[in-house]
């Protein structure tokens, strides 16, 4: 057992971590910018193919957390971010030494259950050293860094992954392993703030029995909790819309004739107009309030209405400022939203319950959007890109819509204004 003094010197230690490792660790540098080009010129794959390839990876993702929760349970949060980041040591090899579509799919096995690790692991030990008087703001104030630093570094690496691809395109994917050794390696100067629960002789599988009961008690909370249900269906819509869109993005590029080289220069600028754009956060919270999750999911999906409707109706090299506006308006809403994604869905929570929650919260939010990439993967068949970005965009404009109302009178409310059932799990 820690002494009050050796757990304040591992949440010091943690914190002043945390935002180094973060900029190395939230995703892969070195690999998005190109990660089309890669797919379609190097593996042979269609941006349709693509779509459907991440809505099977979002599936993986959703098999994955289940044992992803027991695991970190299991092992404790420090040895599981070191597994997790082993994980996508062995991803990042297959890609590299398999060939074809049957390799993505099998390195996004690896991946997505990697990732579901790190997901709930990272965050989770932050919140854990952090989570004293002030410490709220201090754990919003720690991720916000890290990914401001993030997204500068990966700015640089998407803008240099480009040439990098045309002298070679494993160049950029060998590169990318490299960081990702370096986050394992400075994942191993973590440390757990509580003891691991879970006795080791009761065995992992006693463990996941013991987590599938209590994950069914925490559904049951989500579907009675109106505020949790809300936001909810808030993700549903915007994370399902993300998903196809990424795609949707490099494949219009493409379309309109954007060379490798620029199309690379394209995603480095925008990265870093993401991490850059991270210091509004706090001014559009003091401005919108609890309207904030309406305004950065309304001007994400007016872009999209905007790039369809002038893409559709226009040929020509004319409307690529406007599209490329449209694309940077859509990475600060983004860039944004998975800052406060994160802060929203952890308050009210406890260290008991915040496991469970988060991963029911992903597990529904990656099955509706693992069902619309595979849907807007098939739209590709029929439609061309331009179209599809009208049809989603108005699709999603009109549910988004219905979400916000319902969310209008349960969530961002006071402490108070809360009945107990909607913001505490109780067995």
């Amino acid at each position: 057992m820690k002494n009050r003094k050796e757990i304040n010197k591992i949440r010091r230690n943690n914190a002043k971590l945390y935002s180094i490792y973060k900029m190395f660790s939230w995703d892969l540098l070195f690999f998005y910018s190109i990660e089309f080009l890669f797919y379609t010129i190097t593996k042979k794959v269609t941006a349709s193919e693509i779509l459907i390839i991440n809505g099977l990876y979002l599936l993986f993702k959703i098999l994955g957390q289940i044992p992803a929760v027991a695991i970190t349970d299991f092992l404790g949060k420090r040895k599981s971010i070191i597994l997790g980041n082993m994980l996508l040591i062995i991803y990042m090899l297959i890609l590299l030494f398999l060939p074809g579509a049957a390799s993505i799919i099998l390195a996004n096995l690896f991946f997505a259950i990697g990732y579901d690790m790190k997901t709930i692991a990272e965050p989770n030990l932050l919140y854990d050293s952090v989570s004293t008087k002030g410490g709220d703001g201090l754990y919003s104030k720690l991720e916000a860094k890290g990914g401001s630093w993030y997204y500068i570094l990966d700015g640089i690496a998407s803008l240099t992954a480009g040439y990098l691809f045309v002298i070679n395109n494993y160049l950029p994917m060998i590169i990318c392993l490299v960081f990702i050794i370096i986050s394992t390696i400075l994942s191993f100067g973590f440390k757990d703030i509580y003891e691991v629960k879970k006795e080791k002789e009761n065995g992992l599988k006693n463990t996941l029995k013991e987590y599938r009961k209590d994950l069914k008690i925490t559904f049951k909370f989500i579907l009675k909790s109106k505020r949790m249900k809300s936001y909810v269906l808030f993700q549903i819509v915007l994370y399902s819309l993300i998903s196809i869109i990424d795609t949707y993005q490099s494949e219009l590029l493409t379309d309109i004739g954007i060379p490798e080289e620029q199309f690379s220069m394209i995603f480095a600028i925008m990265t870093l107009i993401g991490g850059i754009s991270l210091i509004l956060k706090r001014p559009i919270e003091r401005k919108f309030k609890n309207r904030t999750l309406s305004f950065i999911s309304l001007i994400y999906i007016g872009a999209c209405i905007v790039i369809g409707t002038i893409t559709s109706l226009y040929a020509n090299q004319l409307i690529i400022p406007v599209v490329l506006i449209m694309y940077v308006i859509q990475k600060i809403a983004t860039s944004i939203w998975y800052i406060l994604e994160t802060k929203y869905l952890k308050n009210f929570t406890t260290e008991e319950n915040r496991n469970k929650i988060t991963f029911t919260y992903e597990f529904i939010g990656g099955i509706a959007a693992s069902i619309f990439s595979i849907l807007g993967g098939l739209l590709l068949e029929v439609i061309n890109v331009e179209n599809a970005f009208l049809i989603i965009g108005l699709l999603s404009l009109a549910s988004m819509i219905v979400v916000l109302d319902y969310m209008r009178t349960r969530f961002g409310l006071k402490p108070e204004e809360y009945k107990k059932e909607d913001i505490v799990l109780e067995k």
